[in-house]
């Protein structure tokens, strides 16, 4: 039977690497032993979709290039045609691949969205738009909608807590770093993030420390 030495469990059947951790497994696989069915994953329509998204970002910044050497050959917005196909084909492939982890998807989507900005910012001239606005309102606003899909969708806290955490503690330090270095102006909704990440990162170690210790144990091997 395999085994796992960074989880210290036994794992059953033949798999290629634990189902806990994702790290290499020791020993040697025993199929007789498997007590899961096997499942085929239906990646073909992925695979279908991102190419037919791949193509069709191909075909506008073609288009856009062709339009500006012919009709305005002085001109930079192809430039910017290109950038924002090339973050709509970024932030399409990254919900593609983590369709079925919806609380991992909506916090990597939040902070690809993040970092986009904050790129589109200096790209524009830097107006510091990203960091007072747009970042404070995804973090907080990310939050809050962990938040309600775990409500509504009734889905484990030992699922949710590792990623509203996450959002959390970001959306707690980020805009205080950056007050500290006086690189916003208008504070108030760096300030409102903050106290809003805050309490909610204090709601979760008061009433689910457990779940917390538990998933930081899982992810770092403590």
């Amino acid at each position: 039977m395999q085994y796992c030495p960074l989880c210290q469990v036994k794992v059953a059947g033949s798999k290629r690497c634990c189902p806990l951790c994702r790290g290499k497994l020791t020993g040697e696989p025993d199929p007789q032993s498997e007590i899961f069915p096997q499942v085929v994953a239906p990646h073909r329509r992925a695979r279908v979709a991102r190419r037919i998204i791949t193509l069709c970002v191909l075909i506008v910044i073609a288009c856009s290039i062709q339009v500006e050497t012919i009709w305005h050959p002085s001109s930079n917005w192809p430039y910017l045609v290109i950038a924002a196909s090339l973050c709509t084909w970024l932030a399409v492939m990254l919900g593609i691949s983590r369709r079925r982890l919806l609380m991992q998807n909506l916090t990597a989507q939040a902070l690809l969205f993040s970092i986009l900005s904050v790129a589109w910012d200096i790209g524009t001239g830097w107006h510091a738009w990203s960091i007072e606005w747009v970042i404070p309102i995804l973090l907080l606003g990310g939050v809050g909608v962990l938040l309600i899909l775990k409500l509504i969708l009734h889905v484990p806290m030992v699922d949710a807590v590792g990623w509203i955490g996450v959002l959390s503690i970001l959306g707690w330090i980020a805009p205080i770093v950056l007050m500290l270095l006086d690189k916003v102006q208008v504070k108030l909704p760096s300030m409102i993030c903050s106290g809003g990440s805050f309490l909610t990162l204090v709601i979760l170690v008061v009433f689910f420390h457990r779940y917390m210790r538990d998933e930081a144990a899982r992810r770092f091997h403590l």
